[in-house]
């Protein structure tokens, strides 16, 4: 198993949640990381298992798949609305939380794998 699929197995529904959450400001280009921190969350992205989740439907990974491959002004504007949504959930110091608590799991799963 790879860090990032170790790091992305070890999620709860909660932070499963914030990846997918960072993955749509990621889609739809409003998150302020940097290229090399994209990759890395959306690959979290790419290896989260099915979970049940409070803020989302299954129509999110759908809704994500096409941000990526064919992104249009409409998908755009639902990608902003489920985001925004699910920012009034999550938080912002949560979701700083979550994505340092990522950044120290995967240094811990690349030196342990």
């Amino acid at each position: 198993m790879t860090p990032i699929a170790k790091v992305a197995s070890d999620l709860d529904p909660f932070a499963c949640d914030c990846a997918v959450t960072v993955a749509l400001k990621i889609t739809d280009d409003s998150c302020k990381m940097d290229e090399e921190q994209r990759a890395l969350f959306m690959a979290l992205y790419d290896h989260l298992s099915p979970y049940k989740s409070t803020l989302f439907d299954d129509t999110i990974h759908e809704l994500i798949h096409q941000g990526r491959i064919n992104p249009t002004a409409a998908l755009y504007t639902q990608i902003k609305k489920e985001r925004e949504m699910a920012m009034a959930v999550i938080t912002q110091e949560k979701m700083k939380m979550f994505k340092a608590s990522v950044r120290g799991s995967l240094l811990i799963a690349q030196h342990t794998t």
